[in-house]
C-alpha cells in the first residue's frame, strides 16, 4: 500500500536529525563525483544549481552519520554499499576506523546582517571573519566530542593546545590550552558579536576583537593539539554550506582568503552558481589546480551519463521503498510500450506515410527498391511507421539533391544497402520527434528520457518523478474500486504529466524566481523556437535535431571582459541576461568547441525544456549564432522565417 506522504519531495538534507532515514535516502552513487588524490590535499569548491545535492553529500562527511554507518552497515547492504564507497576515499581505513572529523558549518542571511552595522568595509569585514572563525571553532570541537563520544561539554578539557605558531591567533586566545577554555572563549565571542549584530536597529554598538584572517582553519592542524595526550589520528574537514547565502562581498573575501591561505586543514566550500559574479559564470567549469579542485556537480554528471541515470534510479528506489510495502524499482511503474489508442493511431500515421510516400515519390523509377522493401518489412507497428518516416526524410534529401545533378548523369537506382547505410540511428530519432509533432505519438516517456529531462540536476528529477509517483498514487486509489485498473502510467499519460510539469509548474515557478523573467523568457523562447524550427526542417539536416546555439569564444571573450564590465555597453544586458540563465540552470554550457576550424561557446537549453519546445535532448548540434542576433532576439523575439512545408 501506497502511503499518503510522496517520499519525491523529501529530501535527504531534511533528515540530518534522522540518520537512519537519511542514509535510506542516501545513494552512494554521488560519491563518484570525489577524487581521493584531490580532496585531501587542495580547497575542494563544491558547485551546482539548486538541488545539485551538496547540503546531502556535505551531511554524509559528519561524525553522527560515519558512526550511524558503522554501526549499520554490518547488517544493511544499502548502507555497506555508502560505507564501501567512503572507504575507498579513505574516510575508514581498513579496519573500518573513521579517519574524518567533518565539521559543518552552513550560512544563513544572520551573516548578511552584518552589512547593515555602523562600520566601514574594513571593520564589516572583520567581524564577519570573526564570527566564521568562531563558528568554525564551535563546530569542529562538537564534531570531535561526537567521534570521540564525549559525555558532556566537560570532556572538552580533553582536547589540549600546544600552539607552534600562535602570531596568527587573536591575543585573548594565545594562552589557552585545552578545548573547554576555547570553547567558552567562543561562546562569550559568538554572544557578543550577535548582540552587535542585533543592535543594529538601536544604534548602539559595541568594540569587537576582530581579525582579517581565518586562523580557525590552521588552529585546528594536527600539530597544534592532542586528545587524551595523544596524537590526533583523523583528518579534520571544515565544510562551509551554503556560501551562497553571503553577500558578494562577504563571499569574495571569504573564498579568496581561502584559497590564498592554503589552509592547515581540509576545507570545503559549497556554494549555489547564482553566488559566482558574472565574470565566473562565463568562464565556470570543472577544474583541478595544485591548490584549488573546483567540482560543479551537474558538469561533472553531464560527462557521465550513464552514471548519472544510475545514480537518478537509485535515487528514485530509495524512495518507493519507503513509500511501499512490497519494494519495486521505479521505472518498472513508467510504460515503455503503447495504449490501444496509439496503437489504432500509429496504424493510421503508416498509411498517411505511405501515401504520401507513394504519392510524392512513388513515380520515380530510382526509388523503386526503396519503397517495395518497405511493405516486406517484418518490424512491429510502431517501428514500422518510424521506417517509413525515415524513408520519407531520406527520399526528401535525395531528390533535393538529385534537382541539382545534370540532367545527363541519369536516374540511377537506389539500392536496399544504401538505404541502410543512410538510415542511421540519428534518422530515426528525427523520425520519432517528426511522428511526436505530427501524429501526438508519446515521444517523452520512460525512465531514460525522465533521467535526461532533468539535466543532471538531481532535485530536477525528483521534481519530475514525483508528479508521475502522484499518479501512481491516484491508479493506487482507482484501483481500490477497479481491480482491472493499472497502477503502471502509460506512455500518453507520463508525457501529458511531463510536458504540465515543465510548461507550467516549473515555468511559472521561475517568474517567482528569477530577477527580470519576463526578458529571460524572450531569449529562452527565442533560442526555443529557433531550435524547433531547424529541427522539423523536412530533410531533418541536424537529425536529430537541435537544442542549443553557439557563439564565437572571441564574442564570448568580448561579453566577459568588455561588456560585463560596462553597463552603457550595447550588450551588457544580453550579457547579464546569458550569464543569469546558466546561474539558474536555465542553460547550461560548453566552452572550447572546436567546429568549422573555429573555436565556439554551446548553450543548452536545459534539457527540461526541451520538452516545452519538443527538441531531442542529445548534445552536440547546434546553430552559430551572432552577437547581433542574440541581442535582436533578447529585445524582441525571435522571428522565424516562412518554412517550406514539411512533405512536399
Amino acid at each position: 500500500m501506497i502511503t499518503e506522504i510522496n517520499p519525491f519531495f523529501a529530501r535527504a538534507s531534511e533528515y540530518i536529525e534522522l540518520d537512519d532515514k537519511f542514509l535510506n535516502l542516501f545513494s552512494p552513487e554521488v560519491l563518484n563525483i570525489f577524487n581521493q588524490n584531490t580532496i585531501w590535499n587542495n580547497v575542494t569548491i563544491l558547485r551546482s544549481s539548486p538541488g545539485g545535492g551538496k547540503t546531502t553529500l556535505l551531511k554524509m562527511f559528519t561524525p553522527q552519520i560515519l558512526k550511524k554507518l558503522k554501526e549499520t552497515s554490518k547488517h544493511d547492504e544499502h548502507n555497506r554499499e555508502i560505507y564501501t564507497e567512503l572507504k575507498k576515499i579513505g574516510v575508514y581505513d581498513d579496519d573500518g576506523n573513521i579517519k574524518v572529523i567533518g565539521s559543518l558549518v552552513p550560512f544563513n542571511n544572520e551573516y548578511m546582517s552584518i552589512e547593515f552595522l555602523n562600520l566601514n568595509e574594513a571593520q564589516k569585514a572583520r567581524v564577519f571573519f570573526s564570527l566564521v572563525n568562531i563558528r568554525i571553532i564551535l563546530s569542529t570541537l562538537q564534531s570531535i566530542s561526537v567521534l570521540h563520544s564525549f559525555k558532556s561539554i566537560a570532556d572538552y578539557r580533553r582536547i589540549l593546545f600546544v600552539f607552534q605558531n600562535n602570531l596568527n591567533l587573536p591575543v585573548s586566545i594565545r594562552s589557552i590550552n585545552n578545548g573547554i577554555d576555547l570553547y567558552n572563549w567562543a561562546c562569550d565571542q559568538e554572544e557578543i558579536i550577535c548582540k552587535e549584530i542585533d543592535s543594529v536597529y538601536t544604534d548602539k554598538h559595541r568594540t569587537i576583537e576582530g581579525t582579517d584572517t581565518l586562523y580557525s582553519l590552521d588552529l585546528f592542524a594536527p600539530s597544534n593539539f592532542s586528545i587524551d595526550g595523544q596524537k590526533l589520528q583523523e583528518k579534520i574537514l571544515v565544510m562551509l554550506d551554503d556560501v551562497h547565502n553571503l553577500s558578494a562581498f562577504q563571499r569574495t573575501r571569504l573564498v579568496t582568503t581561502i584559497i590564498q591561505k592554503r589552509p592547515a586543514v581540509n576545507t570545503w566550500v559549497s556554494e549555489r552558481l547564482k553566488a559566482l559574479t558574472m565574470d565566473e559564470l562565463f568562464s565556470e567549469g570543472n577544474t583541478e589546480g595544485r591548490d584549488m579542485n573546483t567540482i560543479h556537480i551537474e558538469k561533472f554528471w553531464s560527462k557521465k551519463h550513464s552514471a548519472f541515470e544510475k545514480f537518478a534510479k537509485s535515487v528514485a528506489n530509495r524512495r518507493v521503498a519507503l513509500a511501499l510495502d512490497t519494494p519495486r524499482e521505479f521505472a518498472s511503474y513508467l510504460m515503455e510500450d503503447f495504449e490501444e489508442v496509439d496503437n489504432e493511431k500509429i496504424q493510421e500515421a503508416i498509411k498517411t506515410v505511405k501515401t504520401r510516400v507513394i504519392e510524392v515519390y512513388g513515380s520515380s523509377d530510382r526509388y523503386k527498391v526503396w519503397i517495395s522493401n518497405m511493405d516486406k518489412l517484418n518490424v512491429d507497428s510502431f517501428d514500422k511507421l518510424l521506417e517509413w518516416r525515415s524513408l520519407e526524410i531520406l527520399l526528401y534529401r535525395d531528390i533535393n539533391k538529385a534537382q541539382q545533378r545534370l540532367s545527363f548523369e541519369g536516374d540511377d537506382l537506389l539500392q536496399e544497402n544504401e538505404l541502410i547505410k543512410q538510415q542511421e540511428a540519428q534518422v530515426i530519432q528525427a523520425a520519432q520527434l517528426f511522428i511526436n509533432k505530427e501524429f501526438q505519438i508519446p515521444f517523452y516517456f520512460g525512465i531514460s528520457k525522465v533521467c535526461k529531462l532533468s539535466s543532471f540536476n538531481i532535485e530536477q528529477f525528483l521534481s519530475i518523478s514525483g508528479h508521475l509517483f502522484e499518479e501512481i498514487k491516484n491508479n493506487e486509489i482507482r484501483r481500490v474500486v477497479n481491480s482491472n485498473h493499472k497502477i503502471e502510467i502509460s506512455s500518453r499519460r507520463q508525457e501529458q504529466i511531463i510536458k504540465n510539469v515543465v510548461n507550467k509548474i516549473k515555468w511559472n515557478e521561475l517568474a517567482n524566481k528569477v530577477p527580470n523573467f519576463v526578458k529571460i523568457k524572450m531569449l529562452l523562447d527565442s533560442i526555443g523556437e529557433f531550435c524547433q524550427q531547424e529541427t522539423y526542417t523536412p530533410n531533418a539536416w541536424n537529425s536529430p535535431g537541435i537544442n542549443a546555439i553557439a557563439i564565437l569564444m572571441t564574442d564570448r571573450a568580448y561579453l566577459k571582459d568588455i561588456a560585463l564590465k560596462d553597463k552603457s555597453n550595447v550588450y551588457y544586458d544580453l550579457a547579464k541576461c546569458i550569464a543569469d540563465c546558466i546561474s539558474y540552470n536555465l542553460i547550461e554550457f560548453e566552452l572550447n568547441y572546436n567546429c568549422k576550424n573555429k573555436t565556439w561557446m554551446l548553450l543548452y537549453l536545459n534539457k527540461m525544456y526541451c520538452a516545452k519546445y519538443n527538441l531531442p535532448m542529445n548534445n552536440g548540434k547546434f546553430k552559430e549564432k551572432k552577437l547581433t542576433e542574440l541581442l535582436g532576439w533578447y529585445k524582441n523575439g525571435f522571428k522565424g522565417k516562412t518554412q517550406s512545408k514539411m512533405y512536399s
